[in-house]
């Protein structure tokens, strides 16, 4: 009879998985209490973290503050901690106009980056190029060698996989094709994704709520608006490949049409595309001169900071305006929040001051309350380090997944 089970090395692998995962969400903690979050013995966890700690992957930092009138005899907790020099991480994104590549620590700090402006005549082999090139250039300025770097992240926005030929292979985004080409020069563990869903995995915060994991809405906007679902800190499959499909959400049944999407739809009415419309059609010297003068006569010259000003003096057509779209995105807001238990809505390439955020908030709180208004937050992920997206998937598959082994 043939004998089916776990290897002991797989064990090895699992239990020290899950203690990095523990770590990880709570922070520095005691050995103790790692053993009472994990339901297994004391000495157990003792054995294994040792042998972490001898590898260099955990690190003692120290003991724990204590309640002095809770002070009690015998040895003090030590905390322990993931080294986060143990190993590092190369990631890059791809974007429409952008490709940017850094080398991060394991907790995401990012020590080199640097970035090049594409355009429609970039060719993929100069981006491929690219990559390859300065992968090689940041490993021997930080005198880095393989064994040094966990690997490769490549982060992918989906406006370009069909330029960068990437497609669906039995339902599943096929990067094999173009990781081998970047593999002919990068002597790496290589890992490609959506970008938007490893910016927000890089974005996760790890906060528990009431004693429950953090559910998490991520949201990229621009001209094509993708959303990406972190449930109980873990990316939803669900959204690795398909998060554009977004777009077709409605907000507002009877809102403007565009073709191949419903009536009303967010693309309709949310990206910034539909905005710039709408806002040409109400631009003038005569109907907006406050957003006229602010932006110097030129509408593409239009900023954030110029409609605020517009707003804040009250100049009707683009108060309108304004109001309008945060509905429809209260709307979106509410219904994401309610569908995915949502304790964070996150906005990124969104660049808004905190009292332009606080007027887009209360209006959020006027349509649907403040519950769902407190809940949106801007992306901690500025929008030139877009490759820590593809960091985190690498440190994510290559060391937490691997128990920080080889």
């Amino acid at each position: 009879m043939e004998k089916c089970g776990i290897s002991k090395l797989d064990l090895k692998r699992r239990n020290r998985m899950q203690i990095l995962r523990v770590i990880k969400e709570f922070g520095p903690i005691s050995r103790v209490d790692v053993a009472s979050e994990l339901h297994i013995t004391r000495a157990a966890v003792t054995i294994i973290t040792n042998e972490m700690i001898e590898e260099g992957v955990l690190v003692e930092i120290g003991e724990a503050p204590v309640n002095a009138e809770k002070l009690q005899k015998g040895r003090r907790k030590i905390l322990i901690g993931i080294n986060e020099n143990y190993k590092f991480a190369l990631g890059a994104c791809i974007e429409e106009r952008e490709v940017s590549i850094g080398l991060s620590t394991l907790n995401g700090a990012i020590l080199d980056k640097a970035s090049m402006i594409i355009d429609d005549k970039t060719m993929t082999k100069d981006i491929i190029s690219y990559i390859i090139s300065k992968s090689n250039e940041m490993m021997d300025n930080s005198c880095l060698k393989k064994d040094n770097v966990l690997g490769l992240g490549i982060g992918i926005v989906p406006s370009m996989w069909g330029r960068l030929k990437i497609f669906y292979k039995d339902g599943v985004l096929d990067f094999s094709s173009f990781i081998d080409k970047i593999a002919c020069g990068v002597d790496l563990e290589i890992r490609c994704g959506n970008a938007v869903g490893l910016l927000a995995l890089a974005s996760n915060d790890f906060e528990n709520y009431n004693g429950y994991h953090n559910n998490q809405v991520f949201i990229s906007y621009g001209n094509q608006i993708n959303m990406a679902v972190l449930n109980k800190n873990v990316l939803s499959p669900d959204y690795m490949s398909y998060t554009y499909m977004i777009e077709r959400v409605v907000v507002n049944p009877d809102g403007r049409q565009i073709d191949g999407y419903p009536d009303g739809s967010v693309k309709a009415e949310l990206s910034k595309t539909a905005f710039m419309n709408a806002l040409a059609e109400i631009y003038s010297k005569e109907k907006t001169p406050v957003l006229y003068e602010q932006s110097g006569g030129d509408k593409n010259s239009i900023t954030i900071d110029a409609l605020s000003n517009s707003v804040i003096r009250g100049e009707e057509p683009v108060v309108n305006l304004v109001n309008r779209f945060i509905a429809g995105f209260a709307v979106l807001a509410n219904n994401l929040s309610c569908l995915h238990f949502a304790h964070r809505i996150i906005l990124h390439n969104v660049e808004l001051s905190e009292r332009q955020l606080d007027y887009f908030k209360r209006g959020i709180a006027k349509y649907v309350g403040e519950d769902t208004a407190e809940k949106i937050i801007l992306s901690k992920v500025e929008k030139k380090c877009n490759f820590i997206g593809g960091c985190a998937l690498v440190i994510q598959d290559c060391f937490y997944y691997k128990g920080g082994m080889k």
